[in-house]
């Protein structure tokens, strides 16, 4: 659903995900869709996502809340945030790419195990 237009995806997202919430079809309190219906509907993967929400979190447009989802900000509130509110959503970001970065390894160590037991012993 993102068009070829130069624009990063993840910027296309964020954009169209904003003007729902700007014009009420994401209401205050509204917790938008979750990770794997978002990626269908756009057709773009999990890290676009994770970007365009991430991009919405700095602007103070939502919320997540662990192990429950992301949730539109009320007006009220994101203009009230304290400065501190970006570096919690920054924080948030980086654990998961930590963890996203942890799962790689994993994978990668297991791949390099499983090819070690393959190569002859010289």
């Amino acid at each position: 659903m993102t068009a070829m237009s130069g624009t990063p995806a993840y910027v296309q997202v964020a954009a169209d995900l904003r003007s729902q919430i700007e014009k009420g079809v994401l209401p205050e309190g509204a917790q938008l869709p979750s990770m794997t219906r978002l990626r269908e509907q756009y057709g773009v993967s999990n890290t676009v996502v994770r970007d365009a929400l991430n991009e919405l979190r700095r602007e103070g447009l939502v919320v997540g809340q662990q192990g429950k989802g992301v949730f539109v900000r009320s007006r009220d509130a994101a203009l009230a945030a304290p400065a501190t509110e970006g570096l919690e959503g920054r924080l948030d970001e980086l654990a998961e790419t930590v963890r996203g970065l942890e799962r790689r390894l994993t994978l990668l160590e297991e791949r390099g195990a499983v090819q070690g037991r393959r190569e002859p012993n010289g």
